[in-house]
């Protein structure tokens, strides 16, 4: 298996170097790191340069485009045989691509999704209150997973996900009203019965201030906006695979 990890980046200086350098010991020198930058207006970019590694492919947003159409844009390059995604402040374990390579060797699995540990800022381990968790036992629980996505109890995190490239015929082209590449993607898993769920961690996420938003509710419209979003995703995905199914055929 080669892998493809795809990275959307955006005034992250903070801890990119970090991400960027556990990363880089999980790879295979054929494998690639691409990122897409979204106009960082901090030291972002240089920062990436300066790793000087061939297996990292910087391309700049003229202009701010959003996390979901930056993850969108590296996707689509990614020519590895599994697509990784990852954030530009955690942090990766050792050996963390082993149980992901395990899951998606089966012909069965297009979609692997873990659990994750949290750190703050410092690199101190916190434990958050209620954390939700993914539990392997749900693996074939598809229309299970898929009311959990929209009722917003199944933690699907792209940082913690990775699928094969082929999937990569029904997720793209991402639609503009698409929240959540993590929730679209996932959705696509379990639309076509192809995903699996990890009991352990294969991430070390970090949470400060910039990525922690203070819990408020939402105004009802807003919530409403989102859910009819998700079900046009539900709808837009469905479609997708039924017209890929009929190509196969």
């Amino acid at each position: 298996m080669t892998i493809s990890v795809c990275m959307a980046t955006h005034n992250g200086e903070a801890f990119i170097v970090s991400q960027l350098d556990s990363i880089l010991a999980e790879l295979a020198l054929e494998d690639e790191l691409i990122i897409v930058d979204d106009d960082s207006a901090d030291n972002t970019v240089s920062i990436i340069r300066a790793q000087q590694d061939g297996r990292i492919k910087l391309q700049q947003n003229a202009q701010c485009l959003g996390h979901v159409a930056s993850f969108a844009k590296a996707i689509s390059q990614a020519k590895g045989t599994v697509i990784v995604l990852a954030d530009q402040d955690d942090v990766w374990p050792e050996k963390r691509l082993a149980p992901i390579k395990a899951a998606l060797n089966s012909p069965t699995c297009l979609v692997v999704a873990g659990n994750f540990s949290d750190i703050d800022q410092h690199g101190k381990t916190i434990h958050p209150p209620q954390k939700r968790r993914l539990y392997a036992s749900d693996s074939g629980r598809y229309t299970a997973n898929l009311w959990g996505i929209l009722q917003g109890t199944r933690p699907y995190y792209g940082c913690a996900m990775a699928f094969r490239q082929e999937l990569k015929r029904q997720i793209l082209p991402i639609p503009s009203y698409v929240e959540s590449h993590d929730l679209w993607i996932a959705m696509a898993g379990n639309i076509d019965q192809a995903m699996t769920h990890l009991d352990n961690d294969v991430l070390v996420k970090r949470q400060h201030a910039s990525n922690v938003s203070t819990p408020t509710r939402r105004p009802w419209y807003k919530i409403a906006k989102s859910r009819l979003g998700m079900l046009a995703a539900l709808a837009t995905l469905s479609l997708r695979k039924r017209k890929l199914r009929r190509e196969y055929d």
